[in-house]
């Protein structure tokens, strides 16, 4: 899992691509991708989320059925995602209107590459997400949806 997601983040170096998170991302100095250590919950995560022309969410590939945290959280302050695509995150989002995702390493290279030389576009999309997560992800649609399907 983590091999998955060193390895994809490296082939970002090229884009100058920042990463944060535990001392496990070290290992892609070496690829030319900056480490930048752990990020602090609250007011420095929001920035890293707002300010990131593009952001990336990996999934791990022992949870390739679920939405992480990441995807709410960037789309919540209002940030693009490129996220690895999956079933759980189409059935809560609009694909390339909302937030938009990836495949293959090669479609997210290529996604980085069109989204970095097409802000209009890249910021229209993060303002969809931002209004998809105010309109429908709010923790209390998302706890009743939860409930909701537990009842049946």
């Amino acid at each position: 899992a983590r091999d998955k997601r060193v390895d994809m983040m490296a082939r970002l170096a090229p884009f100058d691509s920042h990463v944060w998170g535990d001392p496990g991302w070290k290992a892609v100095e070496r690829s030319g991708v900056s480490y930048r250590g752990r990020a602090a919950h609250g007011d420095e995560l929001t920035k890293i989320y707002s300010a990131a022309r593009v952001q990336i969410d990996i999934g791990r590939i022992y949870q390739s059925d679920i939405i992480t945290k990441r995807v709410f959280g960037v789309l919540a302050c209002g940030g693009f995602l490129l996220a690895e695509h999956s079933e759980a995150l189409e059935s809560c989002f609009e694909i390339g209107l909302e937030l938009e995702s990836w495949r293959t390493p090669e479609e997210l290279e290529d996604k980085v590459a069109y989204y970095l030389e097409h802000s209009a576009e890249r910021e229209a999309i993060a303002q969809r997400g931002l209004n998809a997560v105010r309109d429908r992800h709010r923790m209390r649609q998302r706890v009743k949806r939860i409930v909701g399907s537990i009842r049946g």
